[in-house]
């Protein structure tokens, strides 16, 4: 088993409302962001693509990017759970949702989309990933 921290990136898609893409995850019960691990040598841009269309099926270009953040957030996963990782180190990347963009969850990533503020993420339970997501909402200043 690797106890090491996975290098990932997660998406924060904002659409016209200024409302961001939360979905429920049917592996822990939680909400969570889209988000995956990097491949080797692959950058946070050519990452959030791929994770975009094996997660939610949608093919994103450089225009639908808005930024890709330097900083980075970062979470444990619970002791009590089994992962092959002790936790996530992840990049952030807004996307602007355009209505081209038909999203349909993929495998057993999510059960249901949600738009919401990005103030209202603390209504939803996001679990271990919590802090790790306030803290990403701060970075892209939508908090």
């Amino acid at each position: 088993m690797d106890f090491s921290i996975r290098k990932a990136v997660m998406a924060i898609i904002i659409n016209k409302q200024g409302k961001v893409l939360i979905g429920s995850s049917p592996r822990d019960g939680g909400y969570k962001f889209p988000q995956g691990g990097l491949e080797p040598n692959e950058d946070c841009i050519t990452g959030i693509k791929r994770e975009l269309k094996e997660e939610l099926d949608i093919i994103i270009t450089d225009n639908d990017i808005i930024h890709a953040y330097s900083e980075k957030v970062a979470y444990t996963y619970p002791k009590e759970e089994k992962y092959i990782f002790t936790g996530q180190e992840l990049n952030i990347v807004t996307i602007r949702y355009n209505s081209s963009m038909q999203l349909n969850p993929q495998d057993d990533e999510f059960e249901v989309l949600y738009w919401i503020f990005p103030k209202e993420l603390y209504k939803y339970n996001t679990f271990f990933r919590t802090d790790a997501y306030n803290n990403a909402l701060r970075i892209c200043r939508l908090i």
